[in-house]
């Protein structure tokens, strides 16, 4: 990997650390962390060109918050990123370097009764679910966010205003010219119960094609998207004491608006050609449910439920509305559901069972889930595997994963195994199974 940039950092980071140290004012962050994974026969051999990929990256984050003050502080982040993807046999490979941006700013509190603070640049949202993630992102925005008591309020307004990645050539099409306001409410009705409220509206206004234009490759960008989310969730903490711990998460979300979709050919000389244009309302709902149960007697075991379901289209009906949900797209990291076939939450059904042990610092978790359509159809939206449904089953296949957590000398290692095998939605490969792999060190200053 091309990483020779990153070797000063690496030299003069602990150094730097100390010295913000003695600045009551200043606080940092700083952690290294390197992760290679490998995916083996993505496409079920269907595509001889596609057979493995194999990722690397390195990763040096860093974060600066000076407080100037007791109401105005400023923070400064980001990361120096080395990332590599290979496509095997094909050879394909695509690299990116540089610094990305974190969150950075200026941020203001005020109120007394109604604490508050405003503030404007790149900042991350979040939200507490651990099975179904609304947010988990940066963007550059302008947020207020109120607490009073057990309610909390947040509401922004975001649109990407420069490149992510210094390597990158520009902002990227899909994000560029995209407008999102967001609001949160958050209400701790109970001790450890939760309600929390959620909105998105994103409008984008990135130009529009014709069928029949040419657009180079790095700048196709296949869906103009004008939708409206909402939601609610549940998140609650029981203990009992004979029967133990619970943790229970309810969702629900609905998706609307409109939107246009463009099919591209094969790019060819760095240029692809617009072939069709499908333009169509949007009406789809999505749901989950989780528990987790730590027994009162063995409290270094785990056992967690899940079942999650995101509406799918009719294709025999033809009423030019699209009832797939989608999610918003700020979900973060994308194994919520499955940490080879990462899934988005479209005409999907999942169904979770784990286990979590937890002994002399080391967490092991080995997870199954099962996947089928919610309606029939020749293709899933965003998942890892290269190959298309058919449309005649329903049953997408099964995956188990294993996950070890474990320190060794303040490095933080993570491994992850996993497999998938093909349904009967897969016609021909079902049975037929992929294979991954990752390995993750991290190491905090």
């Amino acid at each position: 990997m091309r990483n020779f940039f990153l070797i000063p950092c690496l030299i003069y980071a602990p150094g730097f650390a100390a010295a913000a140290g003695h600045y009551d004012a200043l606080s940092y962050s700083v952690e290294l962390s390197l992760t290679a994974s490998e995916l083996d026969d993505v496409s079920f051999g269907g595509d001889p060109d596609v057979e493995r990929s194999v990722e690397e990256e390195l990763e040096l984050a860093f974060s600066i918050e000076y407080q100037a003050g007791d109401r105005l502080y400023f923070i400064f982040g980001g990361s120096l990123i080395d990332e590599t993807e290979e496509v095997e046999p094909r050879g394909a490979r695509e690299s990116l370097s540089g610094f990305e941006r974190g969150e950075m700013g200026i941020g203001y509190l005020f109120g007394e009764n109604v604490e508050s603070e405003i503030r404007a640049g790149r900042q991350e949202f979040v939200n507490l679910s651990h099975w179904w993630y609304w947010w988990d992102e940066d963007l550059d925005s302008i947020s207020l966010n109120s607490r009073s008591g057990k309610y909390e309020f947040l509401v922004a307004v975001a649109e990407e205003q420069a490149r992510e990645v210094s390597d990158m050539d520009r902002i990227d099409p899909e994000l560029e010219d995209v407008r999102r306001v967001l609001a949160n409410f958050d209400w701790e009705f109970a001790d450890g119960q939760f309600l929390q409220l959620y909105y998105l509206d994103q409008e984008d206004g990135s130009s529009s094609q014709m069928a029949g234009d040419f657009v180079d490759e790095d700048r196709i960008d296949e869906e103009d998207t004008d939708l409206t989310w909402t939601g609610v969730s549940y998140l609650g903490w029981f203990e009992h004491d004979n029967l133990g711990e619970f943790e229970v998460e309810l969702a629900w979300a609905h998706v609307g608006g409109r939107e246009t979709v463009y099919e591209f050919d094969d790019p060819a000389d760095g240029r692809a050609e617009v072939e069709e244009i499908t333009r169509q309302r949007v009406s789809g709902d999505a749901y989950g449910v989780r528990v987790d149960w730590t027994p009162a007697r063995f409290d270094d075991f785990t056992l967690f439920l899940a079942h999650a379901r995101g509406s799918g289209d009719d294709p025999d009906k033809d009423d030019g509305v699209d009832d797939s949900f989608r999610q918003t797209g700020l979900q973060g990291e994308a194994d919520i559901f499955g940490e080879l076939y990462q899934p988005e939450l479209s005409n999907l059904i999942v169904d979770t069972v784990g286990i979590k042990f937890s002994f002399d610092d080391i967490d092991i978790e080995l997870l199954h889930h099962d996947y089928r359509q919610d309606e029939a159809a020749g293709e899933m939206r965003d998942v890892a595997i290269e190959a298309d449904t058919e449309g005649a089953g329903k049953s997408l296949g099964s995956e188990i994963d294993l996950i070890l957590t474990f320190d060794v000398y303040d490095v933080e290692i993570e491994l992850i195994a996993a497999e998938f095998e093909a349904g009967d939605a897969y016609g021909e490969f079902g049975g037929e199974s992929s294979r991954y792999w990752q390995v993750e060190l991290t190491y905090v200053f």
